[in-house]
């Protein structure tokens, strides 16, 4: 089987901390051939670091050079589209970030793209294939609380990596920082609660920031099957995110950031003994979930959700199968998105103008 050459747009820390580490566990089948970066010392040090032949600052120029299979795209959103047509018109897969652009015009685009040269599409929606939500989905499907009627997400980021920096990109996202982590918790509620009909806002400013007109945000998605309750804090100072999946029957508690998936099973009383048992079992999931990690981190053996994802669209790459996000998840995420962005803009008008 041959190997799939494979070409990364973007050297930032998305592209260091996490693509190249997960095409490096591929060795067997991929070449990590060029990387591409319009800071020409960022791309050579990000080559050089990584043992990565080819370094370049044009995106042509290393499509038209490398014969690549796979184009990776990690660059702000505003970009992903443009870029990712002229990687498929040459014949190129793409695997890109999420969000997979930032309108569903362009989305199409990129459809009509991939279609026309016989070529994959893949997003990265990380946070589905870490192995605490592909458990939950399991369990849901096998009834293992009952039936599903409803879920919260929960996201909060460092104020450091972006909030505070005043010339970030996301600034310039259309909803800001919405823009960036709101497509997170969309696709994680899009895996459960259905097409989305309906969105709400509400959006509060603590840190008080001229280029950041808000850093809270709640939302509600009303999907066909279930409502999906986000808040979304960037005023917290912390990184964390949690997904709690409610049944008639229990809910399941995921954290994302300690890889723990509690099972709440109903209580059915509140008398001192049910409750005694319910925090034995709370505990002692936490205590073996703990004890798992630990030894996988020990061993090597822990796959984040770029892991996974990275690995599964090599093999659909190699085998001819389908994405494991395909363009039209991707697309239906930024279709919600641009509903909650333009509810947020428009209940927001006028703090939007005052920041200006």
């Amino acid at each position: 089987m041959k190997k799939l050459k494979v070409g990364i747009v973007g050297c930032g820390l998305v592209t260091k901390n996490r693509h190249i580490p997960s095409y490096l566990r591929l060795r067997k089948n991929v070449d990590l051939s060029a990387v591409c970066d319009l800071n020409e010392n960022l791309a050579r040090e990000t080559a050089r670091e990584f043992h990565v032949p080819n370094a370049y600052t044009d995106i042509s120029e290393m499509v038209s050079k490398e014969n690549l299979d796979i184009v990776d795209i990690c660059v702000p959103p505003q970009i992903h589209a443009p870029i990712a047509i002229e990687a498929m018109e040459n014949g190129c897969n793409v695997l890109t970030e999420k969000p997979m652009a930032l309108k569903v015009s362009d989305c199409d685009e990129m459809i009509e793209a991939s279609h026309r040269n016989g070529v994959k599409i893949c997003i990265v929606h990380n946070d589905l294939f870490h192995p605490p939500f592909l458990k939950a989905k399991e369990l849901v499907a096998n009834g293992a609380i009952g039936n599903f009627i409803g879920m919260r997400c929960f996201h909060s980021d460092l104020r450091d990596e972006m909030v505070l920096k005043k010339d970030h990109w996301i600034h310039k996202l259309p909803g800001g920082l919405l823009g960036e982590t709101g497509p997170h918790p969309v696709y994680m509620s899009l895996a459960f609660i259905g097409k989305v009909k309906n969105v709400g806002i509400y959006a509060k400013n603590f840190l008080e920031h001229p280029w950041a007109p808000f850093d809270e945000f709640r939302i509600e998605l009303e999907g066909e099957k279930a409502i999906s309750s986000i808040a979304i804090s960037y005023a917290s100072n912390r990184y964390n995110t949690y997904v709690d999946l409610l049944g008639t029957e229990g809910v399941l508690h995921l954290d994302l950031q300690s890889f723990l998936l509690i099972h709440h099973r109903s209580k059915g009383s509140v008398n001192p003994t049910a409750l005694a048992r319910y925090s034995l079992s709370t505990a002692s999931q936490i205590i073996k979930g703990v004890a798992t990690n630990t030894f996988k981190v020990m061993t090597g053996k822990v796959e984040l959700g770029h892991d996974v994802i990275i690995e599964r669209f090599v093999d659909s790459v190699l085998n001819d199968t389908q994405s494991p996000v395909t363009a039209e998840e991707g697309r239906e995420t930024v279709r919600v998105m641009e509903m909650v962005v333009n509810e947020y803009q428009e209940k927001y008008r006028a703090s939007f103008k005052n920041k200006k």
